[in-house]
């Protein structure tokens, strides 16, 4: 591979594995990319309901964006550990178990009666999608092969995407229809729908029984004394150190975006439902993107195409910030877009330098960095309280282009090539 290992300095990729050229069928992809749906239908409930939140419990945007660090540090703290388990012990059962943590602690976040409970309820939720995600990343990269590895990312991608996208409006839908107090009741049909997916997904794993013998696991499998699981953890890390960077950057801008949008839009007059449809085409936008921007990585480079989405993400959406109304969301719609864009390319970049540890490599590139992505909420949010909401979104809306011009100066010669 040529893009990835240039960027990443020419760093040597582990052994790959003899399962890697196989492909699953569609069943596989098809049910844990439904059960990614269903985990990333529940943490946009944070940024959507805020305003209602910040309201009733008399919050300053200080402290809003603290419960939005804390969510980050949760995926920061558990993400790697999740992972590195995750392929030492091979199952799916982070990929069917952590998403009902995940629900819960977003039905719950209406109900808190104090700041100090709301955080409980937020680390409950941040401690059950920081779980799911390294193995459900890793199986879909076993099941995807050599064969369709970017386009099965990319539709597991896609699924998360429009999860997190159609989170806005349930959560409205949801509190409105139900109330507050009932709404943990949509934890039953929420638990019947993932018990299905569960079947199709260990019919699979069954089938092609994946063996893991990541860094801290013997040839036989068996389990390798403890230094040599945190040592396995950090050669991992040095591999994808360059990957998490361009992704923390990335997953910040995208993520400061997120939590405070419906914030802007109820400042100017807007409703919380205006808020939601807001972050719902911010987002939805990101689910097509996903595909799109596997596909164009595939003809075009990968270097490229992550170079081309995140110069002209502030281009869209610097404009979108600065007006109002309809014209507004097409820029940050579009804005979003070429920010999300990139998920699936860099994802896909990490699992070819590391087959072996599918797992791990997803958590620090895509876990870890949307985890201090998370974390930087909470200066974005204080820098918010002094200068201003809009000034500060300006400046989260220009930070993707320190990853365009890194891009850029590191990839130079890639430029010039037929297809990087």
């Amino acid at each position: 591979m040529k893009n990835s290992s240039e960027f990443t300095g020419g760093a040597q990729s582990l052994p790959r594995s003899a399962e890697e050229g196989a492909t699953a069928g569609p069943p596989a992809i098809s049910g844990i990319s439904c059960i990614h749906f269903l985990n990333d239908l529940h943490p946009t409930f944070l940024p959507t309901l805020m305003p209602e939140i910040v309201k009733r419990l008399s919050l300053s945007l200080g402290e809003a964006g603290f419960a939005s660090t804390l969510f980050g540090v949760m995926n920061l703290i558990f993400q790697p550990v999740a992972g590195a388990l995750a392929d030492r012990l091979g199952g799916s059962a982070f990929v069917i178990y952590s998403p009902l943590f995940t629900a819960a602690g977003a039905y719950l976040l209406p109900i808190a009666p104090t700041f100090g409970i709301l955080l409980i309820f937020v680390s409950i939720m941040g401690i059950g999608t920081a779980s799911f995600h390294p193995q459900a990343h890793g199986l879909t990269g076993k099941f995807g092969g050599a064969g369709r590895l970017g386009l099965y990312i990319a539709i597991f991608s896609s699924a998360g995407t429009l999860g997190a996208a159609l989170s806005p409006l349930y959560a409205v839908s949801l509190l409105r229809m139900a109330g507050p107090s009932l709404m943990p009741l949509a934890l039953i049909p929420l638990f019947i729908l993932i018990m299905l997916m569960k079947k199709i997904i260990a019919k699979e794993i069954n089938i092609r029984n994946p063996k893991p013998k990541a860094p801290g696991r013997s040839e036989s499998g068996t389990v390798k004394p403890r230094e040599k699981f945190f040592s396995g953890m950090f050669r991992v890390l040095l591999i994808c150190m360059p990957l998490m960077l361009v992704s923390i950057i990335r997953d910040s801008s995208s993520q400061g975006i997120r939590v405070f949008l419906p914030l802007l839009v109820t400042d100017r007059g807007g409703s919380m439902e205006m808020g939601g449809i807001a972050l719902f085409s911010f987002t939805i936008a990101g689910s097509i993107a996903n595909i799109f921007g596997g596909r164009l990585s595939d003809k075009f480079g990968k270097v490229r195409i992550i170079t081309l989405m995140l110069t002209l993400a502030p281009v869209f959406l610097i404009p979108g910030i600065l007006i109002k109304g309809m014209t507004s969301l097409v820029f940050f719609t579009l804005g979003g877009a070429c920010i999300a864009a990139t998920n699936p390319i860099t994802l896909a970049m990490a699992q070819e330098q590391i087959p072996e540890s599918r797992s791990t490599a997803s958590s620090l590139v895509m876990g870890v960095a949307w985890g201090i992505a998370n974390i930087v909420a909470y200066p974005i949010g204080m820098l918010a309280d002094r200068v201003g909401l809009t000034k500060t979104l300006i400046v989260v809306a220009i930070s993707p282009l320190v990853v365009a011009v890194a891009f850029i100066v590191n990839n130079s010669s890639i430029w010039r090539r037929k297809k990087g």
